[in-house]
C-alpha cells in the first residue's frame, strides 16, 4: 500500500503545465469535410479552456465489457484534476467521420503529464482494484486467467472444459423417457455456474438448461443430480489477477446428447 500511495504522490509532484512552445499535432490539419472530427476538437478546446481534462477508456460496441478497475481509476484520476469517461462506440461506422473528442484529449493529458502517464495510472489503478477486491468472488472475465476444470490444460480463455465434458459424458445415465437429439439443428446442453475460490475449490451453484425438445424440461433435476456426481470439486486452478489466485465464479457448458 505505502508503495502505491509513493507513486501517486510521484505522479501528482511531477505533472506539469501543458508545454508552452508549440508542437506538431496530428489534429492540426483535419478535413473541413470531416465535420464531426472538427467539432469532436472545438468541444474538447472549450473544456480545456474551463480546466477540464478527460481520459476516455473505450469499452467497445452494444454488448462492451468495461474496465474492471473503473472506479479505481475514477478516484486516481480525479486526484490529477482529470475526469474518467467510459465511450462505448457504435457498430456503424462513416469512413469519412472520425472521433477526436477522445484522442486530442489524450494528446493534451500526454503534454501535460508526459506520454507513461496514462500507463502509470492504469498500472496503479488496477494494483488497487485487486488489493480492494482480492476477498470478494470476481467475474471470472475480469480475471487475467480463468478458472480451470481439474486437469484440464487448456490456454482458450472460453466456457467449454473437454475435460469435464469427456469425463461426465462417459458416466453419466439419462432418465428414461429422455430423448435424445437426432437432427443436426437440435440442442441441448447446460451452463453449469460454478463458484471457484483461491484454493482450487468449487462449488456448483446452478444449473440453466436449454434445449428445443420440450418433453425433456421435465427431465431437469434427474439431469442435475446425475450430472452433479461427477463434477470434480477440488485441484481446480484458481482465476489469476496480476498473477495472484484469487476467488471468481465460473461458467462452463455441457452439451447433452
Amino acid at each position: 500500500m505505502k508503495k502505491i500511495i509513493l507513486i501517486l504522490i510521484c505522479l501528482t509532484l511531477f505533472s506539469c503545465d501543458f508545454v508552452k512552445k508549440e508542437s506538431k499535432s496530428r489534429f492540426d490539419n483535419i478535413s473541413e469535410k470531416d465535420t464531426t472530427c472538427l467539432n469532436g476538437i472545438k468541444e474538447a478546446k472549450i473544456d480545456i479552456q474551463k480546466g477540464k481534462l478527460v481520459y476516455c477508456y473505450v469499452m467497445g460496441g452494444l454488448l462492451y465489457h468495461g474496465l474492471r478497475s473503473e472506479k479505481e481509476l475514477t478516484l486516481v484520476l480525479k486526484q490529477n484534476n482529470i475526469e474518467f469517461r467510459g465511450i462505448a462506440v457504435s457498430d456503424v461506422v462513416d469512413p469519412n467521420q472520425t472521433q477526436c473528442y477522445c484522442p486530442f484529449m489524450e494528446e493534451k493529458i500526454s503534454e501535460k503529464y508526459g506520454k507513461k502517464f496514462i500507463d502509470s495510472i492504469l498500472d496503479v489503478s488496477d494494483k488497487l482494484y485487486l488489493k480492494n477486491s482480492i476477498n470478494d468472488t470476481l467475474y471470472y472475465a475480469d480475471c487475467d486467467k480463468r478458472p480451470n476444470y481439474p486437469n484440464d490444460n487448456s490456454e482458450y480463455q472460453d466456457d467449454y472444459s473437454d475435460v469435464l465434458q469427456k469425463e461426465v459424458e462417459t458416466k453419466m445415465i439419462y432418465p428414461k423417457g429422455y430423448i435424445k437429439r437426432r437432427k443436426n439443428d437440435d440442442y441441448a446442453f447446460v451452463d453449469i455456474r460454478f463458484y471457484v475460490s483461491k484454493k482450487g475449490e468449487s462449488k456448483a451453484l446452478n444449473f440453466n438448461f436449454l434445449t428445443n425438445i420440450e418433453t425433456n424440461y421435465k427431465f431437469k433435476k434427474e439431469l442435475e443430480k446425475e450430472i452433479k456426481k461427477y463434477l470434480k470439486t477440488e485441484n481446480w486452478k484458481p482465476a489469476q489477477i496480476r498473477g495472484e489466485n484469487v476467488n471468481s465464479d465460473m461458467n462452463f457448458r455441457f452439451q447433452l446428447k
